[in-house]
């Protein structure tokens, strides 16, 4: 499975408006998570969604209101690719 950080963002996207209800028109790439008003445990169930989906350990570490979807698809993209290297 070929994981980018479209596909991220797809997944996040999907997540947002199923969990935490945050309209459509709202996600943006560009997006911060201040913008979308997410406290710090929001982020965490964020994070582990996302581990769970990818098989990998996401953490909200680092994550400020500043950082943007795409960016933390970023780094999150980063974290799957060495664990997909490993296989």
């Amino acid at each position: 499975m070929s994981v980018t950080q479209q596909s991220i963002l797809g997944f996040m996207r999907d997540q947002l408006k199923k969990t935490f209800q945050i309209p459509d028109d709202q996600i943006e790439p560009t997006t911060t998570f201040g913008e979308l008003e997410l406290d710090s445990l929001a982020l965490a169930e964020l994070a582990v969604l996302l581990g769970e989906e990818l098989g990998v350990t996401v953490t909200e570490d680092g994550i400020t209101a500043e950082t943007t979807l795409a960016e933390f698809a970023g780094e999150v993209e980063a974290l799957v690719a060495p664990a997909g290297a490993a296989q």
